[in-house]
């Protein structure tokens, strides 16, 4: 499964200021980083009148537009969804997921703490792998400032991207096959260890198969016309 942190705080803490360093120092590094934010209020992105917002209200369960710059879905939501539901939507394409928000949850969470803040922080201590903090705070997890964005990256890479499952997408005749956790780290696993016999093959770090079973399929056809 993709690793997936969120980065949670009171409103004005300087979330928004973390993630934008944070994405832009695990990019520079050569990760392939998305994100998610959470909204507390309603926000209506598409526009009343336009193709995409009348196909959405004749009942479309959802509408994509696409341009050769940017594919953007919308999705109606009968009530707030969860980052496990938003993380499902953005694929398998990614090393790692930040979100900003989504306090709830059982995934790797780091709090950041503002100047103004009180003392008091968000989530319970147990439920914090980091914290990012420009003022004096003791607490039992290891305390970063806003300015060490890379000691932060490093932390992330260190104890969240490398510890990671190996994940696997199947992709079979131009659709993606959605498999149980369990079934693929079977299959990335073999795959792992076999290719990890092979000489010069380096860090498998991404590893990309592709199958031509055109025997199969002529023989298939040759049988569907001898039937």
């Amino acid at each position: 499964m993709i690793p997936v942190v969120a980065v949670v705080g009171k409103s004005k803490s300087g979330k928004t200021f973390v993630l934008e360093k944070l994405i832009a120092e695990l990019k520079r590094r050569g990760y392939r980083v998305a994100s998610i934010k959470h909204a507390h209020d309603t926000v209506d992105l598409d526009t009343p009148g336009k193709d995409t917002w009348r196909l959405t209200k004749a009942g479309s369960d959802a509408t994509a537009i696409c341009s050769p710059s940017v594919m953007t879905i919308f999705k109606p939501m009968s009530d707030d969804p969860s980052l496990k539901e938003a993380v499902a939507q953005l694929g398998n394409d990614y090393d790692i997921i930040l979100s900003e928000g989504f306090k709830s949850g059982r995934y790797s969470k780091i709090e950041v703490i503002g100047n103004q803040d009180e003392d008091s922080i968000l989530c319970n201590p147990s439920e914090l792998m980091a914290v990012i903090s420009d003022k004096e705070v003791e607490l039992p997890v290891p305390i970063f400032k806003k300015t060490d964005i890379d000691k932060v990256a490093d932390f992330i890479i260190q104890n969240v991207i490398d510890k990671a499952s190996p994940d696997i997408t199947v992709i079979v005749n131009e659709k993606q096959i959605f498999m149980k956790p369990f079934v693929k780290d079977i299959i990335a696993s073999s795959i792992l260890a076999m290719l990890g016999t092979l000489r010069n093959t380096g860090v498998l770090k991404r590893i990309s198969i592709y199958i031509n079973n055109v025997r199969q399929h002529n023989d298939n056809w040759g049988a569907d016309r001898r039937a």
